[in-house]
């Protein structure tokens, strides 16, 4: 039988540090050897980054003629998919905004018989998430699932899409909550500088200018006729196109989509068409006032282009090293050097028919003008177009990078496939930018950018005390503004 065998403790740390001696000293060098440099090290030489393409899609028909589009992904067991329809709020009456996404809210609500609280379990149990979403110019039914489970999964959207109950118990329940969604929205400064900035860009009348989810009265106003007749022209199957991405071998989706879906006979009814008359935009200024507020909410929106328009992409490139990252002139300016604002930023927003860029920050109240003048002397420099070579080779490398992150999701490649499908782009149009972009020049890009427009085009939107506001803007030779109520309306 051995016998375990330990130091003592005091021994045990005396031999560690004469073993932790030994392994640091340092080798004794011999008379004609040189000590190691750095200088002497050659560095890694990094090559350029790759071009990115992303993977095209295939096209194919349903036996009903509905359009497919699928990206094979073998990689990641999971199918994801949207179903687009070519509908959206720009089709509701004024006086019946929230129509199209209260209809689209109403499907998840009760389907074949089942309860909105079943559609939720039976999607729970598979581990699939299934939504609606609605925007101005379109509403998708979006599913994902393990592949394994994509065909029961198939069972529910079938059932959501094509057999929703429409019981009334189930659209008073909605309504209340939407009622009270509405109600908070009016204490949300983001929210109030978006339907008012909206409603003062394109005009009170526009359909753009609606708001989406509605307004109070609106949607106490919508009955369930309005819902029932808006869902047989909007969400018929002529309407629809399906974009998907996943690991199923294609002629196998292809059978289980035509099980589904291939037989639904398409309405002979004329599918409605939003039509946008484009307005003449000049420099405004309205209010929305929020007595005491600590912050005023600044939102400013100028005139740009429609989703179609081939020179989107040279916008959105513009606009990074503009307000579109962190190192951008807003946040530098605004935030790094002056400290008025966490965080500044710049989007370009387009729609179908019409476009719009906005910039926005929200700001401490008592520095609300100043603020707003260095929105000004930014939006003037950008006109200009007087970017220099660094801020070009980082627009270059943001572009490049998120568009790679963008294809590392299925979400991701799903929300941009249907960007370019449904706005009726060349579905090679991001991978042609793509390989342009190492050939374009500093001056190309500041060209781009003289196309901005100039201020005397802005919608300038200010949440915040009225009286504050007021005082900071008035030698910043601005029109006189309008006021707006927290619903975003003209007020007297």
């Amino acid at each position: 039988m051995r016998r375990s065998f330990s130091l003592h403790p005091i021994l045990s740390i005396f031999l560690s540090l004469l073993i932790l001696n030994a392994c640091s000293a340092p080798t004794p060098q011999t008379a004609t050897s040189e000590p190691p440099s750095i200088m002497n090290t050659a560095l890694p030489v990094i090559p350029p980054a790759k071009l990115f393409q992303h993977q095209m899609p295939v096209k194919f028909t349903l036996d009903n003629d509905i359009p497919v589009w699928y990206l094979y992904n073998p990689i990641v067991p999971l199918m994801s998919m949207k179903i687009a329809f070519n509908a959206g709020s720009c089709l509701d009456p004024s006086d019946k905004a929230g129509r199209a996404a209260l209809t689209a809210a109403m499907l998840k609500e009760g389907s074949n018989g089942k309860t909105a609280q079943a559609i939720s379990d039976e999607i729970e149990i598979l581990g699939a998430t299934l939504y609606t979403s609605t925007s101005q110019d379109a509403q998708t039914l979006d599913l994902q699932a393990m592949t394994q489970f994509f065909p029961d999964a198939l069972n529910i959207l079938e059932e959501v899409w094509r057999k929703p109950d429409f019981s009334q118990a189930s659209l008073d329940r909605l309504k209340k909550l939407w009622l009270t969604n509405l109600i908070a929205r009016a204490d949300a400064p983001e929210q109030l500088a978006k339907l008012a900035g909206n409603r003062d860009f394109f005009g009170d009348d526009h359909p753009y200018a609606i708001s989406t989810d509605g307004y109070i009265h609106t949607i106490q106003a919508i009955q369930m006729d309005d819902l029932k007749t808006y869902y047989a022209q909007a969400f018929d199957p002529a309407n629809a196109t399906m974009i998907i991405t996943g690991n199923m071998p294609q002629d196998e989706l292809k059978v289980l989509l035509n099980k589904h879906f291939g037989n639904i006979p398409k309405a002979s009814q004329e599918i409605p068409q939003c039509h946008i008359t484009p307005r003449d935009h000049k420099t405004s200024v309205t209010i929305v006032h929020k007595a005491n507020a600590p912050q005023t909410i600044i939102r400013i929106a100028l005139p740009s282009v429609a989703s179609n328009n081939p020179r989107l992409l040279n916008l959105k490139l513009v606009n990074i090293p503009f307000g579109g990252s962190f190192t951008s002139r807003l946040m530098q300016n605004i935030r790094e050097d002056k400290g008025y604002t966490y965080g500044a930023s710049s989007v370009i927003a387009p729609l179908r028919e019409d476009g719009f860029m906005i910039a926005q920050s929200s700001v401490s109240s008592d520095v609300t003008g100043l603020a707003l003048k260095e929105f000004l002397y930014e939006f003037n420099r950008l006109s200009q177009g007087n970017f220099d070579q660094d801020e070009f080779e980082r627009a270059k490398a943001t572009w490049q990078s998120e568009l790679v992150q963008t294809f590392e999701t299925q979400s991701g490649i799903l929300s941009t496939l249907v960007s370019v499908i449904m706005n009726g782009l060349d579905i090679r149009t991001i991978n042609d930018f793509a390989r342009t972009l190492p050939n374009m020049t500093l001056d190309d890009f500041n060209a781009i950018a003289r196309e901005f427009p100039k201020q005397d085009k802005m919608s300038i939107t200010l949440v915040g005390d009225k009286d504050l506001i007021l005082e900071q803007i008035k030698d910043l030779g601005l029109p006189e503004p309008t006021f707006r109520d927290n619903q975003g309306f003209l007020m007297p």
